[in-house]
């Protein structure tokens, strides 16, 4: 459970330098017009037919359901087992078992303990909870970066500060790799709330957009060359594109150097192709490719939404943990290493370790073939900004 004190105001990677053009395969061809008639129904909030679909499959999983510490709207309501529905195209029985499966998980890992002190806080409380208890060494993680008109959560991301190693060596013994997770789980759990909630706001399925800043990845060791990182990843995130499915409309890579498709390499054997299909990624040394992005960011805000390596004029200092860093300052630093106490525990690590166990020689190359290349979709967006968000997610 969340140490609810500490919610009070607060103060990826050892590498060579990308080449400056990517190779010639690093995108596919461009894909079909967005505009297929019906892809907009995926926006919409369950038809009478898939509430009685997610009315079977409750029944179908009262067992699970009745040994939750709780069971609240934004886990087993009509809108979130239909995400379920539609991402296991309507086909009942699998979203019966996948829903179980998400039951019994969350059971076990007592994810409703996990959350209860935080998951109600309103963003700006979230985010001084995020920041009293992550690591100054975390990646940049910003929930709440935004909202669009018709109610997306955006998260934003900024893989390039993130300083893998300090993150897995320097910490405090009372503070695990394994906590980390846990908050990430609650993350995980703040951001599906409150695209739930702005779903029964908004009466539209609504959905998270990811918004990935991949400015200088590479400068640093890439994560998934970090054998604690990489195996803590391997663990977790089937789990999470499973048991959060339906979560994202977009996920937008912009400003990629081609050392983006060894983490999609990585990622790619934890996704579904409906998954990857909504992953957009625009290089930052292709012209056409930054104009095509710059399309989407407007689709999604105004310039004072982004900051300045996103063609915005949105000031530094008004986005949480980015510039200056966390690990920039001294201070914090130092406390994060006094640390005496975690700021999150849960149940189960008192019963048992999620750690990663022996290391392994850090040269060595992530699960997969990053050697082969990946071909990324590149899409431009349909004449209105309004619908296209809808038609990322019926493909």
């Amino acid at each position: 459970m969340v140490d609810s004190a500490q919610i009070a105001v607060s103060p990826m990677f050892d590498g060579v330098e990308p080449p400056a053009e990517p190779p010639a395969d690093f995108v596919a061809e461009p894909p079909a017009d967005f505009g297929a008639e019906g892809w907009s129904q995926d926006c919409s909030l369950p038809s009478e037919e898939e509430l009685k679909q997610a009315e079977q499959i409750r029944k179908e999983c009262a067992v699970q359901i009745g040994g939750l510490k709780d069971s609240p709207r934004d886990v087993v309501g009509d809108i979130r087992i239909s995400r379920f529905l539609r991402f296991h195209g309507g086909d009942v029985d699998k979203a019966t078992k996948s829903f179980g499966d998400f039951l019994a998980w969350r059971e076990r890992e007592k994810i409703d303990e996990l959350r209860k002190d935080v998951i109600d806080l309103p963003p700006k409380q979230f985010i001084k909870w995020l920041e009293s208890v992550m690591s100054p060494f975390s990646p940049i993680l910003v929930p709440g970066f935004h909202e669009t008109e018709e109610g997306h959560y955006v998260v934003f991301f900024a893989p390039g500060y993130f300083k893998a190693h300090e993150f897995v060596h320097k910490r405090p013994e009372c503070q695990p790799l394994e906590t980390d997770l846990l908050i990430m789980r609650v993350a995980m759990e703040y951001v599906m709330k409150q695209v739930d909630d702005n779903s029964y706001k908004k009466q539209k399925m609504c959905y998270s957009i990811k918004l990935i800043d991949a400015e200088h990845l590479g400068r640093d060791s890439l994560p998934i060359f970090v054998p604690q990182l990489r195996k803590l990843a391997q663990e977790n995130l089937g789990n999470a594109m499973n048991f959060y499915c339906e979560q994202d409309i977009l996920t937008l890579v912009v400003n990629a150097p081609w050392t983006v498709r060894f983490i999609m390499s990585f990622v790619s054997a934890f996704m579904t192709p409906r998954q990857l299909n909504r992953i957009k990624v625009f290089s930052n040394t292709v012209a056409t490719e930054a104009q095509a992005a710059q399309e989407f960011l407007r689709a999604i805000g105004p310039e004072s939404t982004f900051p300045s390596s996103l063609g915005g004029d949105r000031a530094p200092e008004d986005i949480p943990f980015y510039q200056p860093m966390l690990f920039e300052n001294v201070r914090r630093v130092q406390q994060w290493m006094l640390r005496r106490t975690p700021g999150i525990t849960c149940p189960k690590l008192g019963e048992e370790s999620l750690s990663t166990g022996p290391p392994e020689s850090e040269s060595e190359m992530p699960a997969g073939t990053p050697e082969e290349p990946i071909h990324l979709m590149i899409e431009s967006p349909r004449a209105s900004r309004r619908s296209w968000f809808c038609a990322c997610a019926a493909e």
